[in-house]
């Protein structure tokens, strides 16, 4: 029996690092019985996927995403992927409805938030600052901001326990169908009224695009949006967490940040290569294909695993090490090709924004004497709990 045809998703979801690495070094092309799906796990071949999309199709059947989220960019191909990219990526962009939020709210939103508990000398950071800075933000460019961060977190968490759920838990299923139907109704009531009465709110852009043919309709938008809670709420969220964890963990590392700010953008790619908050992509062959000594058969599920790509022994030097001044290019935590992430400008900004002022605020922040912690979760990874204590504040 092979190493692969034992793999679990409980093992995947506890440390998936090591188990990658044993895939890369001896089956880098596999089959795992246990998600019915076959990984890809090197850099040159999850890069070969993404660049022949006439082999790898991302419209699959199954699909987790367009079970959970309706279908959606990410669950087709061109061209009808790019018809709600085109539509929806300049909200997102620094010069779009991200980019004002960016220039006038974000510091003012993360300054709020961390003034609700500096006074406390003590937080959570992820469920008290990771949380309801990465839900909040996202609220505000859609225009959701009406509901709290503790609804728009409860959306996100539904519809993620779903998108992960590749044993068809149907108790998770059920709670990813409770939030799509939730979030979808809310949508759709703000999306008739912005038809009357359009705003500066992203949402109200999508509905409002001067797209002629391409503009999208009200359920094109309601699952695309849905994507964005899922993903654009989670990956920032865990990036805060991972980041602040990496930091306070590398007291040279602190110093060399509090000492040149340009830096905190290079810390934050770093640790989204390390760590790829967002960890897989879902394709489905078009035909039957070779890679490396494997012949994938026509119609196979193939998972693309962006965190073990990230930590390829071939691609990085040292992959499994942070370097704050690695040179090596981009990484993959945002996906490769046609289907990267819509909202990867805005995440960068919130992550970098967060985590800066936490520390620049707080000059004695530091992890609870004895707390441990804990990375979780194989699609979605990031920080479990991260327990702080601090004297002095500013």
């Amino acid at each position: 029996m092979s190493y692969s045809d034992s793999l679990t998703l409980s093992s995947l979801e506890k440390d998936p690092d090591p188990i990658l690495a044993e895939l890369r070094k001896h089956e880098p092309v596999c089959f795992v019985p246990a998600l019915e799906m076959w990984f890809i796990t090197k850099w040159e071949d999850v890069a070969f996927m993404e660049s022949h999309p006439e082999i790898f199709s991302a419209a699959t059947n199954p699909s987790f995403l367009a079970r959970a989220l309706g279908p959606n960019m990410l669950t087709m191909d061109r061209p009808e992927s790019s018809k709600a990219r085109n539509v929806m990526l300049p909200a997102f962009q620094a010069g779009g409805v991200a980019g004002n939020f960016v220039s006038t709210d974000l510091t003012e939103l993360v300054d709020r938030t961390i003034d609700q508990f500096i006074e406390k000398g003590k937080v959570e950071i992820m469920r008290n600052f990771a949380t309801p800075v990465s839900a909040s933000a996202l609220a505000i460019v859609l225009g959701l901001d009406s509901h709290s961060w503790e609804e728009v977190w409860e959306w996100c968490e539904g519809l993620c326990s779903d998108i992960a759920n590749f044993e068809n838990d149907p108790e998770l299923t059920n709670k990813g169908n409770v939030a799509r139907d939730s979030l979808g109704k809310v949508l759709t009531e703000s999306l008739e009224k912005l038809t009357k009465r359009p705003n500066e709110t992203a949402l109200s852009a999508f509905i409002h695009s001067k797209g002629g043919e391409s503009a999208l309709s009200q359920e094109e938008i309601v699952n695309n949006v849905r994507l964005m809670i899922s993903g654009g709420i989670n990956e920032p969220r865990d990036g805060i967490g991972l980041v602040v964890k990496t930091v306070l963990e590398d007291p040279e590392l602190r110093e060399e940040l509090l000492s040149n700010e340009l830096l905190w953008r290079k810390c934050v790619e770093e640790v989204f290569r390390l760590h790829s908050p967002v960890g897989t992509i879902t394709r489905q062959t078009k035909s039957e294909v070779k890679i490396r000594d494997k012949i994938i058969p026509a119609n196979s599920l193939v998972s693309g695993i962006l965190r073990s790509a990230n930590r390829d022994e071939d691609h990085w030097s040292n992959p499994d090490s942070f370097d704050l001044h690695r040179k090596e290019g981009p990484h993959a935590a945002f996906a490769l090709g046609e289907h990267r992430c819509l909202g990867e400008w805005l995440g960068r900004q919130v992550v970098k924004t967060a985590s800066q002022r936490l520390f620049t605020r707080i000059e004695e922040f530091e992890l609870k004497s004895n707390s441990e912690v804990k990375l979780r979760g194989f699609e979605f990874r990031g920080p479990l709990e991260l327990n702080c204590v601090w004297g002095k504040r500013v």
